[in-house]
């Protein structure tokens, strides 16, 4: 693709040849002083009285092709006549004025690309270079986009500025893929610059909306192992987060993996962080199951910090409900051992219920056994928290071993009676053991 900053380089010699062009229309046609054609009306435009001034009789505007040779061929060639190889008169004189202007709006904005970056940073003038934009002409296009280039990053966290690429990206007309592709790969080539601007309140936007709009499966595979080198300060950033998750949600399983593979192995990092951990929720909830089963091993294999820790405890909590192929069962062998320290624990202690409610008998019962056969059972049931995983394990343990636990909380009815917790598991055991089920406190 060629260098874009090789767009049009416009000198003043442009601007003579106009003029030059207009007096010799002027002399060719002998033209009223007035500069109208006898069937039009004078200029009463701003635009027309503006150019008047400056160029002479607008009405008797330079043709087409004359205006295309002294412009360089910048004009867009507008091939409507009267089938006889002209316009017809008012047409003409509108076509060949729109002509004109278009031709000086090009050439002023050649002349002061450098100012271009100012104006988009001014919400009106922003404005204005948007709808050029969106009109699609493709020498507007250029002469913005050579404008921009050098300023991308610092456009897209500007307050304004930022809606300029936005519409660079969403624009359908006068944009090519090989040009979005170019801006890109401009926006992509600097790791310090790229993350300044996903973590910015502007620039994650513009960046969701860049991911949305990649068509290039190899620009695709470029933007992945770009985010993949700054991944985790933005998994634990506010607004960078958003760029990571935007791209699970909209890339295939095998550029997943790039980005999840690198969350796996900064699991614990991230799990423990406020922001973090809730970006590896999204992400499990989004990702593919085969790009997110190396971050699912990793959360396996942290089982035991991540359960009593305030953050982490919740990515623990949604592997979990995920159900993944013997997940569940691999997190008990992981947890084996510990289930009542973890079940007086204030984090831990949802870990263990969400085990009891989705875990099939088998794995239900290891954990309700660990915890029955402890010579602190009793403290389990006076706890604060841990009454509540006995209630739990009531609710979802099934035959002889429903009966065996709630006949155990019985045994300790001396101790239970008028104690503040251990008082509602006890309620609970006396309703199973008379045939009646109740719900668990918690679900209250």
């Amino acid at each position: 693709m060629e260098d874009m900053s090789n767009f049009l380089s416009p000198s003043a010699a442009m601007e003579e040849q106009l003029r030059a062009l207009q007096l010799q229309h002027l002399q060719n046609n002998q033209v009223s002083q007035q500069g109208y054609f006898i069937h039009q009306p004078p200029y009463n435009t701003p635009v027309q009285r503006n150019l008047h001034q400056q160029y002479g009789f607008i009405n008797n505007a330079p043709t087409m092709d004359e205006i295309n040779s002294a412009m360089g061929g910048l004009c867009v060639n507008y091939s409507i006549g009267d089938g006889y190889g002209r316009l017809p008169g008012y047409e003409d004189y509108r076509m060949r004025e729109r002509a004109f202007v278009e031709a000086r709006t090009a050439l002023r904005m050649c002349r002061h690309r450098r100012s271009i970056v100012s104006l988009a940073m001014d919400p009106h003038e922003c404005d204005y270079l948007q709808m050029m934009i969106e009109e699609g002409s493709p020498t507007h296009v250029e002469v913005i986009l050579s404008g921009v280039k050098d300023y991308l990053h610092l456009l897209m966290t500007h307050p304004f500025g930022n809606n300029l690429i936005r519409k660079i990206f969403e624009a359908r007309r006068g944009i090519t893929w090989e040009q979005v592709n170019y801006i890109i790969n401009l926006i992509i080539s600097n790791d310090r610059k790229l993350r300044r601007v996903c973590m910015d309140k502007h620039g994650t936007q513009v960046m969701q909306i860049m991911l949305e709009n990649i068509i290039c499966p190899i620009t695709k595979y470029k933007v992945v192992n770009t985010m993949k080198r700054i991944t985790v300060p933005l998994m634990k950033n506010v607004n960078g987060n958003h760029v990571i998750v935007q791209c699970v949600k909209l890339f295939p399983p095998e550029l997943q993996s790039i980005i999840l593979n690198e969350v796996a192995r900064n699991c614990v990092d991230i799990a423990t962080n406020k922001t973090g951990t809730k970006v590896i929720q999204k992400c499990l909830r989004e990702g593919d199951i085969i790009a997110t089963a190396l971050l699912v091993t990793e959360i396996i294999s942290s089982a035991m910090v991540l359960a009593e820790d305030p953050y982490g405890n919740y990515v623990l909590q949604v592997a979990i409900k995920l159900k993944f192929p013997s997940a569940n069962e691999r997190i008990i062998k992981e947890l084996g051992g510990k289930f009542v320290r973890l079940s007086m624990n204030k984090y831990a202690s949802n870990v263990v219920e969400d085990l009891l409610r989705v875990s099939n008998q088998n794995d239900v019962q290891v954990i309700v056994e660990e915890i029955m056969r402890s010579h602190n059972f009793l403290n389990v049931l006076q706890d604060s928290f841990g009454n509540y995983v006995v209630q739990r394990a009531l609710q979802y343990i099934q035959g002889r071993l429903r009966k065996e636990l709630s006949n155990l909380i019985n045994s300790y009815h001396k101790e239970l009676h008028s104690h503040h917790h251990g008082k509602n598991v006890l309620t609970m055991a006396k309703t199973y053991i008379e045939g009646e089920k109740v719900q668990c406190l918690r679900d209250c």
